[in-house]
């Protein structure tokens, strides 16, 4: 297998790693009035709960995006959106003192950072591979 193929590969297991558990998570969040447990956590944290439908959108649209690689701004929107989302939480977390759950959302957070340097690697390897045929 090439380096890019390999790159490729490993760009998209730790994306859907990131994704699938965070977009998955989204749907009740907008759809519902959510699990037991995520309004357990969100009145922990001392959120009200209308912020659940926010950021169930939010994170419905951002995984949407990154699945589809349609526009690259809008990407790095969804990055930023979901480091800003997985920050966030580790912060509340640790602000309540909840030291328990605050490595849940930073371990995410790493992982979206794999996810985003995978990403302008990739970027990269292709803009030079349409340069060299050029």
């Amino acid at each position: 297998m090439n380096m890019s193929k390999r790159t490729k590969v490993l760009y998209w297991v730790i994306t859907l790693i990131v994704l699938l558990p965070t977009a998955l998570s989204g749907l009740p969040e907008l759809f519902t009035n959510g699990p037991q447990s995520t309004v357990d956590a969100y009145q922990t944290l001392g959120y009200p709960l209308y912020l659940m439908k926010i950021l169930g959108a939010a994170k419905l649209a951002g995984a949407v995006v990154l699945l589809l690689e349609r526009s690259q701004r809008l990407g790095e929107w969804a990055y930023a959106g979901f480091t800003i989302l997985f920050l966030g939480a580790t912060a509340s977390h640790l602000f309540v003192g909840d030291l328990a759950h605050a490595p849940i959302p930073f371990a995410f957070f790493l992982l979206l950072l794999a996810s985003y340097a995978l990403h302008n690697k990739l970027r990269t390897q292709l803009s030079e591979s349409v340069a060299v045929e050029q």
